[in-house]
């Protein structure tokens, strides 16, 4: 392979509107994948999730060949408990509500001899690695704390609301949500398609908000008519949030900008229903739509013609509609919550069923104008360090603040704008503060601006000055202290990891495999330690890796 290094001036946006906001979620990456490191790297960056919320773990080969399984055992060993210990080293504990796997994680975790009793690698996180009873996860009687509703027609339901507001209700009882970037395993989707769908995922917002859906009955009611009756108030909670929904009573004719689709088939040709707006959803409630070794139609055909995010059973799940999400999943969608939001809102019983796609996906965003009113460039006392937030929204609702410094949350969510940065806790050089805005509503909407600050108390910086080509697979990275004083080490800063460090001497270089990094977009920062202990961090050097297999011979 040959590496092409790049320098961009910027990878993200310096202000972005969402709901579920992108530091709420940890991006689990399997260290041994090429095409899980660069999933994520790309997602990330999209998304604006900050570095040090992805979080590397060892996956054996065995877990993601073949079926992709692994035992609850394994589960825990290899994925739940590495992540935690690294989600609170980072601090991260309180911050992060919802988890994100990258492609090449197992799918399906062996509970139960009995292949109708197994469940999902979302249904094993979503009950933090506990096993249900097993008759409740065959009989899809496993009820979801966040489960919207109704779960008969005419029965109750909730409004849609953000995973902050669930979080505010149930405090230690949260589950945790998660869902998958792509499947890529045997007989799923290539790289392309996982990729597509992420683009899909960031620029769904744009499509204006105003979901076209196809509800689709067949003449097979052991998969379309569990889900039926569902159909008709669905229409109705999305007429006035600008939705077209029309249901069908056959196979309805090609369509264009179609933002979702649900039916129920054993087998279909999903291009023949249409092309799909990014950010659409499509599922046809079956058996063994997410076990890629059986011959019913897989959801991953879905992705493949255009949707952006679908779901799937792992296992056998019989008709049992509580184990599909419900039509309100666009009801969810079209009030702002993100595709993640939308599904566990619309999943009564969330243990066998595999999500795929962008979580972060949106298909209606509020506008926001955030900006920081007497933030100092140059921070170089107390006096420096406090700023009053303020925020622009097309709504009345009442703003809550939050920020973050440097990936990390230093103020919660509340009706207090002014922030005050831990100035004497914070090393000279490069900080970034992360501004939050949300609206005080059941779905938060809202967004983020991210504002860089020096902080000068001693007069100690450092700036990578040069990232280039080294040995094969090498890249090597150039630094430069400032001041008069000399720090007695440098270490290379990326996604909450060291790449390399070394002693400082004049003229040292640091460098890194970039096999080690993967490819897709990265922020890298050099850090320099004094003999005080203060840690000095220069501004991120963006820069992208990209892989090129080698001319084949002939």
């Amino acid at each position: 392979m040959r590496k092409f290094l790049i320098s961009v001036a910027i990878l993200l946006l310096a202000c972005s509107a969402s709901a579920q906001m992108p530091h709420r979620i940890a991006v689990l990456v399997n260290e041994n994948s090429q095409n899980s490191k660069k999933a994520a790297h790309v997602f990330a960056a999209l998304h604006g999730v900050p570095g040090g919320n992805l979080i590397y773990l060892e996956m054996p080969e065995t877990m993601v060949a073949g079926r992709a399984e692994c035992t609850p055992e394994e589960f825990a060993q290899y994925i739940y408990d590495p992540a935690q210990k690294i989600i609170e080293e980072r601090g991260l504990t309180n911050q992060v509500l919802a988890w994100v796997y990258s492609v090449d994680f197992p799918i399906r975790i062996l509970t139960s001899s009995n292949d109708r009793q197994q469940m999902s690698l979302m249904g094993m996180t979503f009950t933090r690695g506990k096993v249900p009873a097993l008759e409740m996860i065959e009989n899809g009687m496993f009820r979801s704390q966040l489960f919207a509703g109704p779960a008969k027609e005419g029965g109750p339901k909730a409004s849609p609301r953000s995973f902050d507001v669930w979080q505010g209700g149930l405090g230690d009882k949260m589950p945790l949500p998660s869902m998958m970037l792509g499947y890529t395993g045997e007989n799923g989707t290539d790289m392309d398609t996982v990729l597509h769908c992420l683009g899909n995922g960031a620029r769904a917002w744009q499509n204006g908000g105003r979901p076209r859906v196809l509800f689709v009955k067949t003449d097979d009611e052991k998969r379309s008519g569990p889900r039926e009756w569902q159909y008709a108030g669905v229409r109705a909670e999305l007429i006035p949030l600008g939705g077209s929904t029309v249901i069908y009573t056959n196979l309805p004719p090609a369509q264009t900008n179609l933002t979702g689709i649900m039916t129920g088939a054993k087998t279909l040709d999903a291009t023949s229903f249409g092309t799909f707006q990014p950010g659409a959803m499509a599922e046809h409630l079956t058996s063994f739509s997410a076990q890629f070794q059986k011959r019913q139609s897989k959801c991953t055909e879905w992705l493949k013609a255009g949707a952006t995010v679908t779901a799937g059973m792992v296992t056998e799940p019989y008709n049992v509609w509580t184990k599909f999400p419900h039509a309100r999943f666009f009801v969810h969608y079209a009030s702002g919550c993100s595709a993640m939001e939308s599904f566990y809102q619309s999943l009564y019983s969330p243990v066998q069923v595999l999500l795929l796609g962008d979580p972060l996906s949106q298909i209606i965003r509020l506008p926001v104008e955030i900006n920081a009113v007497g933030l100092s460039k140059e921070i170089t006392s107390d006096l420096d360090s406090a700023f009053v937030a303020e925020a622009k929204m097309p709504v009345g609702a009442k703003v809550l603040y939050s920020a973050l410094l440097d990936g990390k949350q230093i103020k919660a969510a509340d009706g207090v704008s002014l922030i005050d940065l831990p100035f004497k806790e914070m090393g000279d050089g490069y900080h970034e503060v992360r501004l939050i805005a949300q609206a005080l509503a059941p779905v938060t909407p809202g967004g983020f601006k991210d504002v860089p600050v020096l902080v000068n108390k001693q007069g100690r910086s450092i700036e990578i000055t040069g990232l280039s080509d080294g040995a094969p697979h090498q890249v090597v990275a150039k630094a430069e202290p400032g001041g008069d004083e000399k720090p007695k080490e440098i270490y290379l800063l990326w996604n909450g990891r060291e790449l390399d460090r070394k002693p400082y001497a004049d003229g040292v270089e640091l460098s890194f495999d970039e096999r080690t990094v993967g490819e897709g977009p990265h922020r890298a920062q050099a850090v320099s330690i004094y003999e005080d202990g203060m840690e000095v961090l220069s501004a991120p050097r963006a820069f992208v890796i990209a892989f090129k297999a080698e001319a084949q011979p002939e």
